[in-house]
C-alpha cells in the first residue's frame, strides 16, 4: 500500500513543483515529501502551490482522479453538465430525504485533478 502512495504522489508532484511543469512532465519519484496533500481539487491544490513557493520543501499532491486537461467535457465553455455521470463523477447519493418524498438525491463531485471544479464549469 505505502508503494501505491508513493507512486501516486510521484505522478502528481510534478504538478506543485516550483518550475510548475505541467502534469504529464513528471519528475523523478522520491520516497519522502515534507509534506502529502490528500485531494488534488482546488483547495488542495492551492495548498500545495503556497507550500511549494519554498524551494527547499517538496510537496506530493495524492488524487483518486485524473488529469481532465484533454476533455472536452471540462475544458469547453459550453462543457457545463456534461460530465456530470461519466468517469470523472463521484454521483454520490443520498439517503432518502424525509421531506422530498423519501427521493435520494445525486451530489456530484469532481473525482479528477481539480476536483468539483472540473465539472461544475469553474475549470
Amino acid at each position: 500500500m505505502v508503494a501505491k502512495v508513493l507512486a501516486l504522489a510521484g505522478l502528481l508532484a510534478a504538478v506543485v513543483s516550483p518550475t510548475h511543469a505541467h502534469p504529464t512532465a513528471l519528475q523523478k519519484s522520491t520516497n519522502r515529501y515534507d509534506y502529502i496533500i490528500v485531494g488534488g481539487g482546488t483547495s488542495g491544490l492551492v495548498i500545495a502551490n503556497r507550500l511549494s513557493e519554498d524551494p527547499s520543501v517538496s510537496v506530493a499532491v495524492i488524487e483518486a482522479g485524473d488529469s481532465v486537461f484533454d476533455n472536452v467535457n471540462v475544458t469547453s465553455a459550453g462543457g457545463y453538465g456534461k460530465a456530470f455521470g461519466t468517469d470523472i463523477d463521484w454521483a454520490y447519493k443520498s439517503s432518502p430525504q424525509a421531506h422530498a418524498t423519501n427521493e435520494t438525491q445525486t451530489l456530484r463531485a469532481g473525482k479528477a485533478l481539480g476536483g468539483t471544479s472540473t465539472i461544475n464549469g469553474m475549470y
